[in-house]
């Protein structure tokens, strides 16, 4: 299984060894580190992506020139302050290994020898707190104008690659309480209402604008595992010849040689999505509580269904503030530990979503603790994921009743 630990980076103390399950939850207090920890993640497992599907040329292009602090730093807006001379990285990941010690050092990346024929493709996505803007903002595409490429404009741009699958005729069920829809037409983004009216998204609730970007992107980005990458046929010639020897490469430069398809099919068998990955911040936004859990199960439900089409292991990265999504998990977690327990129980049927229905070892998380220390929060006795940090402000509110009532009831 891959791992990454962080240490000394912002917020970020010590992370910890941590195991990238298929389902990784991160809280904590604002400002406690949750984004940075999934930035620096998601921009490891892009770079590892990227290696896979176009071998040596990324290992030098970020290894030199600083690069890949560069490029983490302007693209996930991570502060220049937040790299000190004891900041560390190290990713331990599915073929490649890398790591990062300091301020003004180039990463180390190697490739592991005994996976590297395992390689494959991945899709991504972060899905940023931001991602309202699609909806608030009419023409984002042509509004939003960023002085470098960053998570945001790289957000808006998948959006718009994703959005055209959802015609009038191909309408998307929204993580709602009520029945809402989404499609897209002619550029416009529409949320039919409950009463079967269609509105344009720039006038739906925030509860509306903040869910429909996380249910499209979810359901398109585990929606294209098992598919081939569209490339036209030069790019797809030039992966070609990248992963050919010099020999053979040159025969075909001379026109010694002719590609036949048969030659072409491993290649496109290279690129075609064998798993998703998905980065989301703060679920929970603007959601009313039943929304938030119809939306956890959902995602929870497209990585289940994608386990059946891809080869390699999709994941999906949270990080919240909400007990509602640490409920959530915990209620499938339980799913999970009664099946385990008592595989041939028939009461279970009526109780347990088979389609929601992951092992306990699928799922962990962690809560950064005030010094910035990831803490596993994940007792596997159980099993559940610990609360108590998240739900403080119980103990505040039962002490503090507690006081009002001792001057209110005294004798």
């Amino acid at each position: 299984m891959a791992t990454i630990q962080i240490k000394n980076l912002g917020p970020i103390k010590d992370t910890g060894l941590i195991n990238l399950t298929d389902v990784l939850l991160v809280i904590g207090r604002q400002s406690s580190g949750k984004s940075t920890f999934m930035k620096v993640l998601c921009f490891c497992r892009w770079i590892e992506k990227k290696i896979m599907t176009s071998f040596d040329k990324t290992i030098q292009a970020y290894t030199h020139n600083k690069r890949f602090t560069k490029d983490l730093k302007q693209f996930y807006r991570i502060d220049e302050i937040y790299f000190k001379e004891d900041t560390e990285i190290i990713y331990d990941g599915d073929v490649v290994t890398i790591s990062l010690t300091g301020v003004n050092q180039n990463a180390k990346i190697n490739r592991k020898q005994e996976a590297w024929e395992d390689r494959y493709n991945s899709k991504l996505s972060y899905i940023p707190a931001e991602r309202n803007l699609v909806s608030a903002i009419q023409n984002i595409n042509d509004t939003y104008k960023a002085k470098e490429r960053d998570s945001i404009f790289n957000f808006i741009q998948e959006w718009y690659e994703a959005k055209d699958t959802y015609g009038s005729d191909n309408k998307l069920t929204l993580s709602l309480t009520d029945d809402f829809k989404y499609y897209s037409d002619k550029g416009l983004d529409y949320v039919v209402l409950p009463n079967g009216k269609p509105i344009t998204s720039f006038y739906a609730s925030s509860g509306v604008q903040s869910i429909m970007p996380i249910d499209v992107m979810t359901d398109y980005v585990m929606g294209v595992v098992g598919k081939v990458v569209k490339f036209s046929m030069s790019d797809l010639m030039n992966r070609l010849m990248e992963s050919l020897n010099t020999d053979v490469r040159n025969k075909i430069v001379h026109g010694a040689h002719e590609v036949t398809e048969e030659e072409l099919a491993p290649t496109r068998e290279k690129m075609k999505y064998q798993s998703a990955q998905l980065f989301i911040e703060e679920p929970e936004q603007n959601l009313y509580p039943d929304a938030q859990r119809k939306l956890v199960q959902n995602i929870i439900r497209h990585l289940k269904a994608v386990k059946s089409v891809g080869k390699h292991r999709s994941m999906v990265v949270l990080t919240t503030h909400s007990p509602y999504v640490l409920s959530t998990l915990n209620v499938l977690m339980a799913d999970a530990a009664a099946v385990e327990k008592k595989p041939g129980d028939e009461r279970l049927k009526d109780v347990v979503d088979e389609s929601t229905l992951l092992p306990t070892d699928a799922f962990s998380a962690y809560f950064i603790n005030k010094d910035g220390v990831f803490e596993d929060i994940k007792d596997m006795e159980i099993p559940m994921l610990s609360g108590i940090d998240l739900d403080s402000v119980s103990d505040w509110v039962d002490e503090h009743v507690g006081r009002i009532n001792e001057i209110l009831y005294a004798e």
